[in-house]
């Protein structure tokens, strides 16, 4: 009997995060005819939920509701997996590598003595992949416990788009509230950004090799080249305070898809990859001619960002 396969619906504010349909994707390919989906949140919006999934997937799915879930809490959502899923051992369960999944995929994992794998990008021979060294090693990991817990990355598979199925199931649970000392009372939103990555057809982005912040105004000066351009960081770049987290690109900020993407002094940490290789044309500057931004890059310049950028601006406006 194969091992049965669970993937994780994430979802705020009446949506599904469309990372779920990547997941989707990535769990077709794995050898197991029994997959459901799992979605948890309230009774109002679960229906609306349920049938999305359904219909989009031809999988079954399993909706469980409380009032307790209508905001993500790691600790509600780890006791009630852990709840659900504990008569289903030995099993796969696949999660969305975006903020929620990745916060509480270890300790349910940890919780149910399982294996887990983060940043899944890809499968080969039975093993999953995953970067490490800010993508310049590709590690081949196999779990050795009968269960594993695995976060899918961000772009690695196409959202699934298949035909949905008439035999799919949806069944809907209510779970008691699982004694926890942490409750989540809402979210908050950050403030509205001064710039729009949807309607950006060239994204500049500033890596931490640019120096200082100081170099900052190079990355603003090729932007403004383009008459309907954004700028972009990477999120060590945020962390050092020198641009703001709305500008945050990669599998915890914002996901992108310019017509061109310009990535200076980005050294290509595959959180950063994530979200930006759908681009169409990916321009990388950086010293390091072995960067693993290079990979995805379609043309390479091996120079120093503080160099090269003001002489291309200068050349551009003789």
């Amino acid at each position: 009997m194969s091992t049965p396969i669970y993937i994780m619906a994430l979802h705020a504010r009446g949506k599904i995060f469309p990372e779920t349909y990547e997941v989707v994707s990535f769990a077709r390919e794995l050898a197991s005819s029994q997959k459901t989906i799992i979605v948890l949140g309230t009774e109002q919006v679960l229906p609306g939920l349920t049938r999305e999934l359904a219909e989009r997937t031809g999988i079954d799915v399993l909706g469980v509701a409380g009032e307790y879930l209508e905001h993500y809490c790691a600790e509600s959502y780890t006791a009630i997996l852990k709840e659900i899923l504990g008569s289903s051992v030995p099993l796969t369960l696949c999660i969305p590598h975006i903020a929620m999944g990745y916060d509480f995929a270890p300790g349910l994992a940890a919780a149910m003595h399982a294996s887990c794998i983060t940043s899944v990008e890809d499968v080969h021979e039975g093993a999953f992949v995953r970067a490490m060294f800010s993508g310049k090693i590709r590690a081949h990991i196999r779990p050795n416990t009968p269960s594993v817990f695995l976060t899918v990355l961000p772009g690695a598979w196409k959202p699934y788009t298949g035909e949905s199925s008439s035999k799919t199931r949806v069944t809907i649970v209510y779970a008691d509230k699982p004694p926890v000392s942490t409750r989540a009372h809402g979210l908050k939103a950050s403030s509205p950004a001064d710039i729009s990555f949807a309607d950006a057809d060239v994204i500049v982005s500033a890596g931490r090799g640019i120096g200082h912040p100081q170099n900052l105004s190079h990355i603003k000066d090729l932007a403004a080249l383009f008459p309907k351009s954004a700028i972009g960081a990477t999120r060590a770049v945020c962390d050092l305070g020198w641009m703001s987290y709305r500008h945050q690109i990669g599998s915890t900020g914002t996901s992108v898809s310019p017509k061109v993407y310009i990535a200076c002094g980005i050294s290509g940490a595959i959180q950063h990859i994530s979200g930006m290789c759908n681009s169409g044309v990916i321009i990388a500057i950086n010293t390091d001619p072995y960067a693993a931004i290079f990979r995805y890059a379609t043309y390479c310049i091996v120079e120093d960002v503080n160099t090269f950028v003001p002489t291309l601006i200068k050349e551009y406006r003789m």
